[in-house]
């Protein structure tokens, strides 16, 4: 049956009006998975791969992705998210087959792209390449403005001025700069991360990505850690001391925290990211690429060769599949609706016993028929969200 070579199988009536919907965020969002990278962080554990010779087989599987899905998904895509790995080792003949490859999809409606770039991939001639296929948003993994940590700890193959320099050229540039950085660092004091995030201010970017350290099981930093070689991150009161300065110094400099570990000056918050936190259906390619129609999510498998292979065959190339039961996409709702500044509609909490206790003690606050988190409530939304469920 043809259906059944659709990746993301029909579409219940709800859902199709969902994702027909243009008006702002309604409209399904494209993410697109580059696998590369030139050299795997040690604290990472996203799918990526060193072969850059895989890269023309990679773009072939995308385009037959890309042909499989399309039935499934008829409405104008809003956003693009090219993200990875590391989107900006890809070429001229790279960036363009991988643009070539979504033909089949719809993108006419397209408001935003965004694409994830390191800073010693930055130089004029990507920068012109990036301009000319579209991209409006670039996103730059600094992660650190401190030689103390970006080498030993986190493994980047930049410097700081190499992000100084990377910052400046696409300052002339027609994209909107995002920059990501990484706080909980061994060792890393209160003035150590405040002043990372003063450098990072004075690059001039509209939007700031803001990520504690986590040490992910089976990564080369949790073995290091595990081995004594590094100091393990502060601990969880140190760490929230720091989240919280993340929100006094940003707030100081015009950026508002419109999600946890997200801060934008008005107009500049991800349109793509807050598809995932709205719960909005969006489509994922490539190995690794998850997926979310309105009701079911999927993933594909976290290998160029085996999620090529399955497509050449005419097969869904699934890691896993899964349709949650109502108490679970209750428990989503209300866990990612607290992870954003404009919270939920009260009636999501309708019958929950601790919704008051947690207005009481300041990690809610109740204003026009929406629950929004404090600062405080940020810091354990996900802990809140399961007891205002239970």
């Amino acid at each position: 049956m043809a259906e059944s070579r659709c990746l993301a199988g029909p579409l219940r009536p709800v859902q199709a009006r969902a994702m027909n919907g243009m008006n702002g965020l309604e409209a399904p969002g494209l993410y697109v998975h580059v696998p590369f990278c030139a050299r795997r962080c040690p604290y990472c554990d996203f799918y990526a791969v060193s072969a850059l010779d895989l890269a023309p087989r990679y773009v072939a599987g995308l385009a037959e992705e890309a042909r499989l899905a399309a039935p499934s998904w008829p409405a104008p895509f809003e956003t693009l998210y090219i993200g990875g790995g590391s989107p900006s080792l890809l070429n001229r003949q790279g960036l363009t087959g991988l643009m070539a490859a979504l033909a089949p999809l719809d993108l006419s409606k397209i408001r935003e792209i965004t694409l994830e770039a390191n800073p010693e991939d930055v130089g004029p001639e990507q920068a012109d390449l990036w301009a000319e296929v579209g991209v409006t948003r670039l996103s730059l993994g600094v992660q650190s403005l401190d030689d103390r940590w970006l080498g030993e700890v986190l493994g980047r193959n930049h410097n700081p001025d190499q992000a100084l320099a990377a910052a400046a050229l696409l300052k002339d540039r027609p994209f909107a700069l995002s920059l990501d950085l990484i706080y909980g660092l061994p060792s890393q004091a209160p003035e150590d991360w405040g002043r990372d995030l003063t450098r990072a201010l004075e690059l001039e970017p509209v939007h700031l990505s803001t990520y504690s350290l986590t040490v992910e099981q089976g990564t080369p930093l949790a073995r290091s850690i595990a081995a004594g070689l590094l100091s393990p991150p502060p601990p969880p009161d140190k760490a929230a001391e720091l989240f919280l300065l993340s929100g006094q110094v940003l707030a100081s400099a015009g950026f508002g925290r419109y999600e946890v570990s997200n801060f934008a000056r008005p107009g500049h918050e991800s349109r793509h990211n807050l598809k995932y936190w709205r719960r909005m259906p969006y489509l994922g390619l490539g190995p690794a690429a998850h997926s979310f129609d309105g009701r079911r999510r999927w993933a594909n498998v976290p290998s160029v060769r085996r999620w090529t292979s399955a497509l050449a065959a005419g097969a869904r190339p699934l890691a896993f599949e899964e349709t949650p039961d109502e108490e679970a996409i209750r428990l989503e709702r209300v866990m990612l609706g607290l992870r954003l500044a404009e919270g939920l509609p009260e009636a999501a909490l309708a019958g929950s016993a601790r919704l008051d206790e947690f207005i009481a003690s300041g990690h809610l606050v109740l204003e026009a028929g929406r629950v929004r988190p404090t600062e405080k409530g940020f810091l354990v939304a996900d802990r809140l969200a399961v007891e205002l469920t239970e």
